[in-house]
């Protein structure tokens, strides 16, 4: 009977173990997506504008929402100064 319980227990501890990882791993490769994303546009927003002021490099670097930098992404593409992306 113990020896049952502690098997049971050992299961239950594993499977917890198992979803926290993959948890982790997600967010883990969220955080790595979105620093990527704001590598690229700051990128291309140099590429395109020249020199960045550094309140606009800041507030790109405080993005943390993908929806957020994919929107900025699409304004990039779209606008024809660095003032057109509202992020003065």
């Amino acid at each position: 009977m113990f020896e049952e319980n502690v098997q049971e227990w050992k299961q239950k501890l594993l499977k917890e173990g198992r979803r926290e990882g993959k948890q982790e791993g997600r967010q883990e490769g969220f955080q790595r997506a979105t620093v990527v994303t704001r590598k690229m546009l700051l990128q291309q927003m140099r590429l395109r504008f020249g020199r960045l002021p550094s309140t606009v490099r800041q507030r790109v670097e405080a993005m943390s929402s993908m929806r957020e930098l994919q929107a900025l992404g699409r304004k990039v593409v779209l606008a024809e100064t660095l003032q057109d992306l509202g992020l003065g």
